[in-house]
């Protein structure tokens, strides 16, 4: 007996305490809900297009709802409510006439419909913002309004107010199990999952308070009635178990109760769930236990058969252990395989890190055969002046004029100096990268004047204006600088088979700086790319060349990308297209 009444008194408490949790939640979400309206109307009654139906001399115009402006505003309230996914939006003048409303066109049009008897009304004239929960008095519809006052030269002018239809109620509500109510400050049902309970009082009401609420019609006409026999609605909340009786059929049935207070609305969530149900749980909390005690008794027959079956375990637990020795060995031998295919691997890996290397020079050096013309031109032409010097030093010989033979041998010699610069520049250019170096360093001031070097007569040849800006003398970035050169070099040719044939052809250079990264910007004014060529520039073997591959832009972001870099491109203001190369700071730059 005591363990069931215990049992009982648990039970009850963890009704309530759900009870609680759950009517908490559907209050929190209801709050959310309300406080998406809340500020509205405040924000809508600022719009000046609400004070020209305010403003209109005429006091029956309104009668007409397709008379300017009222048709105008009704049209702009309808736009707004829609936006908003409210009930109604209506406009209210100070004499609590309807003069404009978002249901104009539906037969329980507000229009015409005087509200001045409601406190949400009473309150916005007053220049406040209201609240109040009614029912319709038109629609017969449960709604909560929000108001607020329209304010011309400082004062009152009119009302705005939005209906938000507490429909959504059932969709919040989740808990089938759990019957729940709303009430007003005065303890009166408006809004519950019980259909019988509704405009019905959950404690006594005195006179005064049964005629304020029938003046304001805020109920209807309904006759609302005591569910219990409580004095007060604060007597109603001292006690967790209440009995309800049924307006339909007159009998009391006890609830567990909780509730939870609405501060900002004004209202209190009720939640009710029948004594019954404790019982219930009850009785399957006692079932449950006379289960349990004979799962025992089976259990302790059940120890007997395991003290049996041990001896049973121990050989096969021997079998095991065999088996298991076996599947070790078997998993030595597939692990020994798996480290031959893992050095495999790393004989792969390195393979291909090899094959890329040799794709990179293959590239630089396809970059030299389309230079070729540029070393002939800048080689054949100090030769053909040493050819010059030296026939004519033979005939001064003759002359026996050996101060200008001495001449003219200084300046052989300085064009075999410049023949021998030009060719170790392309030898640096072609070389291989050292891979053992670790961590290089490059000055890109260097490496953007080798790369013009390179490309000098092919600006030269076809005409095309270089833009150099003044570049930082002083700056380190991590690269290797016959690679960056690289990537110079193919930026450059791209930007000339660009603006072949194009007037006033201009190619740019400008190096940028911050505290971790250095920015070089190489630019022409071509056409340009179309999106299509900008998504696909770096895709391998996409060429817009004739005879290209389509390597050397893939080429080029992979060595950025190797260094922690990224190379993109977009728009040159103006026309052309804009190449981006940015690399981190080495150590010494960054502070």
């Amino acid at each position: 007996m005591l363990i069931g009444w215990l049992t009982f008194m648990q039970i009850q408490q963890h009704l309530s305490e759900k009870i609680t949790s759950d009517v908490t939640q559907l209050g929190t979400k209801l709050d959310a809900q309300l406080e998406r309206y809340s500020q509205l109307p405040e924000v809508l009654a600022s719009d000046p297009r609400l004070l020209a139906p305010l403003e209109a001399e005429s006091d029956t115009t309104y009668l007409i709802p397709a008379a300017e402006p009222f048709m105008s505003a009704s049209q702009l309230l309808a736009q707004w409510n829609q936006t908003l996914g409210a009930d109604t939006l209506y406009l209210i003048d100070m004499a609590g006439t309807t003069l404009a409303s978002s249901n104009w066109q539906q037969p329980d049009s507000f229009v015409g419909q005087n509200f001045s008897y409601r406190p949400y009304f009473q309150q916005a004239a007053r220049g406040q913002n209201g609240q109040y929960f009614a029912l319709g008095a038109r629609s017969d519809k449960r709604g909560y309004y929000f108001s607020a006052p329209i304010i011309h030269n400082q004062k009152p002018v009119g009302v705005l107010a939005i209906k938000v239809d507490l429909s959504m109620l059932a969709d919040i509500w989740q808990y089938e199990d759990i019957d729940y109510a709303i009430t007003d400050e005065h303890g009166i049902i408006f809004y519950s999952s019980e259909p019988a309970w509704l405009y019905h009082s959950l404690s006594m009401l005195d006179e005064t308070v049964r005629a304020q609420v029938k003046q304001s019609r805020q109920y209807g006409r309904a006759e609302i009635a005591a569910l219990t026999g409580a004095a007060s609605l604060p007597v109603f909340n001292q006690s967790t178990v209440q009995p309800l009786r049924s307006p339909s059929v007159g009998a009391a049935m006890t609830y567990i109760t909780a509730q939870h207070d609405m501060e900002k609305a004004g209202w209190y969530i009720y939640g009710f769930t029948p004594q019954t149900r404790a019982f219930e749980y009850m009785g399957q909390v006692l079932l449950l236990f006379i289960l349990i005690y004979a799962l025992l008794c089976i259990a302790i027959h059940s120890w007997w058969q395991t003290y049996r079956a041990r001896v049973e375990l121990a050989n096969l637990n021997s079998r095991l252990e065999k088996r298991v020795s076996q599947r070790t060995r078997r998993l030595q031998e597939t692990n020994q395989q798996l480290k031959i295919t893992l050095s495999q691997y790393e004989h792969s890996q390195a393979e291909l890190k090899q094959t890329q290397d040799e794709l990179l020079q293959a590239a630089k050096l396809a970059m030299l055969g389309e230079l070729s013309a540029s070393i002939n031109h800048e080689i054949n032409q100090p030769l053909a002046a040493i050819r010059t010097y030296a026939e004519n030093s033979r005939k001064l010989l003759e002359k026996q004029r050996y101060n200008t033979v001495g001449r003219n041998l200084d300046e052989i010699i300085e064009l075999n100096q410049l023949i021998a610069d030009i060719i170790a520049r392309f030898k640096v250019f072609a070389r291989k990268r050292d891979f053992h170096q670790n961590s290089p360093r490059t000055n890109p001031a260097d490496s953007i004047r080798s790369a013009l070097s390179l490309m000098r007569n092919a600006l030269i040849k076809q005409g095309v204006i270089l833009r150099l800006e003044a570049i930082p003398e002083d700056l380190l970035i991590n690269i290797d600088a016959v690679q960056f050169e690289q990537v110079l070099v193919n930026l450059l040719q791209n930007s000339l088979h660009a603006l072949q044939g194009r007037p006033e052809a201009q190619v740019g250079i400008r190096l940028e700086s911050d505290a971790k990264h250095v920015v070089c910007r190489v630019w022409d004014n071509g056409p340009g790319l179309n999106q299509e060529q900008k998504q696909q520039v770096f895709t391998p073997f996409y060429t817009t060349k004739d005879d290209g591959l389509g390597l050397g832009m893939t080429i080029s972001k992979r060595i950025i990308d190797a260094y922690h870099g990224t190379l993109s491109v977009s728009d040159h203001p103006g026309d052309g297209a804009e190449f981006s190369l940015s690399l981190p700071l080495d150590s010494e730059n960054t502070p």
